[in-house]
């Protein structure tokens, strides 16, 4: 995988970025991280950062989630995570179910399907 792709998710560009901590100091404490300001996708590239027989196939499992990260904040939904008030059982499946074709298309894209 390139260490620097764009993608288009619900129509707003977003790149993807494979940094290691060195590059990204936030890299440190976590695999990734989406952010909806830059509209930026962040992914640790460092395999030595994880004690796991297959670095490969944790980066792609850590992208697909940042990519639903992406998505749902596309959909308005960034927020309503730290509301303690309900949860997003149903809203969160319904959602999932809505916009699966388009995540797939993305996964398939970036060969990150399973």
């Amino acid at each position: 995988m390139e260490d620097k792709i764009i993608i288009r998710i619900l129509g707003t560009k977003y790149t993807i970025k494979l940094l290691n901590v060195a590059d990204d100091k936030e890299l440190a404490t976590c695999d990734g991280y989406c952010d909806f300001t830059t509209h930026e996708i962040i992914i640790r590239k460092d395999p030595e950062m994880c004690d796991v027989g297959d670095y490969d196939a944790l980066r792609r499992k850590n992208l697909r989630h940042e990519i639903i990260h992406a998505f749902m904040g596309e959909s308005g939904l960034q927020a309503n995570f730290f509301h303690p008030d309900y949860g997003h059982d149903e809203t969160t499946v319904d959602w999932f179910a809505i916009q699966y074709p388009k995540i797939a298309k993305i996964f398939k894209q970036l060969d990150i399907e399973n």
